[in-house]
């Protein structure tokens, strides 16, 4: 069965940039899914937000190494986690878990059977989620909607 997880902010977690707060949780949620074993690519807007997140994983959770890299990067090993944006080219058949950051609609969706995807707090980036929350149904994902906490 194909499973979209929505995690919504709550004000402790928000700021003025909705995103970059989001950006911070993807590696709590990213950890969360690598101790399951996953391998999980984390799609992201566009070239600079993958290297925020990219630089994020390397210092965040604290208390924890995510093995990870950019797609694309010369790496002379395989790693669970990997990091692409709009525009590049993806073998989804690599990945159990998709955690999606773009905001709007994605065609690389019906491809995973698991997506992590969020709902901000400001109400016109609510409007895009609801959007892809009903994309998403539309292609046959069973839909959790759950508040982050780590």
């Amino acid at each position: 069965m194909k499973i979209a997880t929505f995690y919504t902010m709550t004000p402790q977690y928000v700021s003025d940039n909705d995103l970059n707060n989001i950006e911070v949780l993807v590696c709590y949620i990213v950890k969360k899914y690598w101790y399951k074993g996953k391998n999980i690519l984390i799609y992201c807007e566009n070239i600079y937000q993958a290297i925020r997140i990219d630089e994020m994983l390397w210092q965040k959770p604290l208390n924890a190494f995510i093995p990870h890299s950019l797609i694309g990067e010369n790496i002379t090993c395989k790693v669970p986690i990997e990091i692409a944006w709009l525009k590049t080219k993806i073998n989804s058949s690599s990945y159990d878990v998709l955690i999606n950051l773009v905001v709007g609609i994605i065609n690389i969706a019906s491809n995973f059977n698991e997506i992590v995807d969020f709902v901000p707090y400001k109400e016109h980036l609510k409007k895009l989620a609801r959007i892809r929350y009903k994309e998403y149904r539309k292609i046959g994902f069973k839909l959790n909607i759950t508040k982050f906490s780590n």
